[in-house]
C-alpha cells in the first residue's frame, strides 16, 4: 500500500516531500520503499534522510522536475545511473552514506550549483569537469588520493568553495590557481607534502585550510595556525621569485618590529575601512557549549558579538539594517536553507550559552514580537497550518519560502535551540529567535548568531557577509581608533569580539573571527590581543 505522505503529495499536487528519522527507517526496515514516490512528477525537492535505505530505484528518474535532492544520511552504498536523467537539479546531497563509487552520469547535470558527498568511502570520483554552474564541491571525509579530474578546468567559472579535507589527497593540481570564483580550499586532513607555488596567483582564494599535512617547508607548515591566507599566499608567491626585494621573510621581520605589535596586519591605507578584531585568550571570553544532540539535525554554528554599534544615528538607520538582513537571509542564506541569521541584544544575553536539541514540546520560548510563551511543536504546527491555508486559498500548487524552512524543522523528532545560562531559550532556528533578545535601534553590543545544516563554513560565509555589510552601512560608533592607542582612522570602523564555540569537554570547536576569517578586499583587518 502508498505511504500515507505520498497519497497526500499526489493528492494535492505537492512540489515539495521529506521522508527523514527514525519513524521512517522502521517502515523501511519492513518493505522497500514506496515506489509511487517516483511517480510524483511535479516534485521540486525531494529528502528522503536518517534511514536505513540501502538502495534507491532506477525510478528516480522519473522525476526530472527535480531541483533539490537531499539523501544524506542513510545507508546507500550505490546511486543510480538514471540520477542523470535529472537535469534540472541544483543542489544534491548525498552526504553520509556508504557510498564506494558515483555514477559517471552525474556529469550530465549542467545546472547542478552543489555536490556534496562527503562523509562516504569514495575512493575514486568521476570528472566534474563538464559541470560548469558548480559552485560548491564538498568531497570531505572520503578515501581520495586526489582530487577529482576536472576541477581544475578552465569552465569551472563559478566553482567557489572545494571542500576536500580528511582524504588521502597527495597533491594539490597547479591549475587549481585558473578558478576566478575559488574562495575557499579545505584539504586538511591529506598527505600533502608540499603546497604549488602558482596557488598564490588564485584571485579571490581567502579561505585555505591545509592543517594535518606533512608538509616539507616547516615554515609552511606554523603559517596555516599563525597567518593569514593573504600572509601564506605571498610567501608562496615568494618561492616563485615573484615577490621581489626578499620575499615575504624580510617583511614578515619589520612588521614584528613595528610599534603596536598587537597588529597581525598592519594598515597602510588610513582612507580604508577598518575591521577591529578582538581576541581573547582561551580564559576569557563568551563561549557556546554545543550539545552532541544537535548532530542529528542542526549541527553548525558560529558565532560572534559586535560592539559599540551605532543603529540610531537617523531615523532609518535600524529599519535599513533589518532590511539587509532580510537580502542577506533571501540571498546568501538561500531563503533560510543554507543558514539562519538570529542578532541579540548582549545586554539581555546571559553567557554561557548553551547549543542544544530537545524534544520539540520541551522547548518553550516567547518568539519575537510576541508576549507569550508558546511550545516550538506548537508553533511550527501553526505556522504550517497558516502557511498551508494561505496556500490553498491562492490556489497555489508551489510551496512559498515559509514551508521550505518549516520543512527543515516539521515532525522532526529534535529541535536545535540556543539557551542562556539560565537555560531560558533565545533562539530557534531557523524559525525565530526571541522577544527576550530582541535587537533595537537602542542596542549598543549585538550577539550574531549563524546556524546551518549544511557546513561550518556556510556559516561562517555568511557571518563574513553580515560583518562586511554592517561594515559598508558605516554601523561602527565613530572612527575608531587602532587598538584604543593608535592613530585615529578615516573611513568606517566596527569593532568584532570572538565568540568561541566548545564541546561539553571544554574542547574548542570553532571560534569566529579567526585569522582565517574576514578576508577581502574594500577593508583592512586589525586584530588585537587582549
Amino acid at each position: 500500500m502508498s505511504w500515507e505522505e505520498v497519497i497526500t503529495a499526489k493528492k494535492e499536487h505537492r512540489h515539495e516531500l521529506v521522508l527523514s528519522g527514525a519513524e521512517i527507517s522502521q517502515r523501511l526496515a519492513k518493505k522497500e520503499l514506496d515506489e509511487g514516490i517516483f511517480d510524483l512528477g511535479a516534485l521540486n525537492f525531494l529528502e528522503i534522510s536518517k534511514t536505513c535505505l540501502v538502495t534507491l530505484s532506477e525510478s528516480l528518474g522519473k522525476l526530472t522536475n527535480l531541483t533539490n535532492l537531499q539523501l544524506r544520511g542513510n545507508k546507500l552504498t550505490s546511486l543510480p545511473a538514471s540520477v542523470g536523467k535529472l537535469t534540472k537539479l541544483k543542489f544534491f546531497d548525498a552526504s553520509s552514506n556508504e557510498l564506494q563509487e558515483l555514477p559517471d552520469d552525474i556529469s550530465e547535470l549542467k545546472e547542478l550549483e552543489t555536490l556534496n558527498v562527503s562523509c562516504n568511502s569514495l575512493t575514486s570520483f568521476l570528472h566534474i569537469g563538464s559541470l560548469h554552474r558548480l559552485h560548491i564541491l564538498d568531497c570531505s571525509h572520503n578515501q581520495l588520493t586526489a582530487l577529482p579530474d576536472g576541477t581544475a578546468s578552465a569552465d569551472m567559472l563559478h566553482l567557489a568553495q572545494v571542500l576536500a579535507s580528511n582524504n588521502s589527497i597527495e597533491d594539490i593540481p597547479a591549475d587549481l590557481s585558473d578558478l576566478p570564483s575559488l574562495k575557499t580550499l579545505d584539504v586538511e586532513n591529506n598527505k600533502l607534502t608540499v603546497l604549488p607555488p602558482e596557488l598564490s596567483g588564485c584571485p579571490k582564494l581567502h579561505s585555505f585550510n591545509y592543517r594535518g599535512n606533512k608538509l616539507k617547508d616547516r615554515r609552511v607548515a606554523k603559517m596555516m595556525d599563525q597567518c593569514s591566507t593573504k600572509a601564506v599566499l605571498d610567501h608562496l608567491r615568494g618561492q616563485m621569485g615573484k615577490s621581489g626585494g626578499g620575499g615575504g621573510k624580510g617583511k614578515g621581520k619589520k612588521g614584528k618590529g613595528k610599534k603596536g605589535a598587537g597588529f597581525v596586519e598592519e594598515v597602510n591605507e588610513l582612507s580604508e575601512n577598518i575591521m577591529n578584531v578582538l581576541r581573547f585568550p582561551d580564559s576569557s571570553g563568551v563561549e557556546v557549549h554545543i550539545s552532541p544532540s544537535v548532530a542529528d539535525c542542526r549541527p553548525y554554528i558560529v558565532c560572534c558579538i559586535v560592539r559599540s554599534l551605532d543603529l540610531s544615528s537617523n531615523v532609518n538607520t535600524f529599519k535599513k539594517f533589518i532590511q539587509a538582513q532580510t537580502k542577506l537571509h533571501d540571498g546568501v542564506c538561500e531563503k533560510r536553507q543554507a543558514a539562519t541569521i538570529a542578532t541579540h541584544d548582549l545586554a539581555s544575553v546571559k553567557s554561557p550559552l548553551k547549543y542544544d536539541a530537545k524534544v520539540p514540546a520541551t522547548i518553550s520560548l516567547v518568539p519575537l514580537f510576541r508576549s507569550k510563551e508558546i511550545t516550538a511543536d506548537q508553533m511550527v504546527a501553526k505556522l504550517w497550518q497558516e502557511a498551508e491555508d494561505y496556500r490553498r486559498e491562492k490556489k497555489r500548487n508551489t510551496v512559498s519560502g515559509i514551508h521550505k524552512y518549516l520543512s527543515m524543522v516539521h515532525e522532526r523528532p529534535l529541535y536545535a535551540c540556543l539557551m542562556d545560562n539560565d537555560g531560558t531559550v533565545i533562539s530557534f532556528p531557523p524559525i525565530t529567535n526571541c522577544e527576550i533578545t530582541k535587537i533595537s535601534k537602542d542596542t549598543k553590543d549585538m550577539l550574531i548568531e549563524v546556524t546551518s545544516t549544511l557546513t561550518l563554513d556556510t556559516c561562517k560565509k555568511v557571518l563574513d557577509e553580515m560583518l562586511k555589510m554592517m561594515l559598508e552601512m558605516g554601523l561602527g560608533e565613530g572612527s575608531g581608533a587602532a587598538g584604543g592607542d593608535g592613530p585615529l582612522l578615516e573611513g568606517q570602523t566596527l569593532t568584532v569580539e570572538q565568540v568561541k564555540i566548545v564541546d561539553t569537554e571544554g574542547i574548542m570547536k570553532v571560534v569566529y573571527p579567526s585569522r582565517q576569517d574576514l578576508q577581502g578586499d574594500g577593508f583592512k583587518i586589525i586584530k588585537n590581543y587582549e
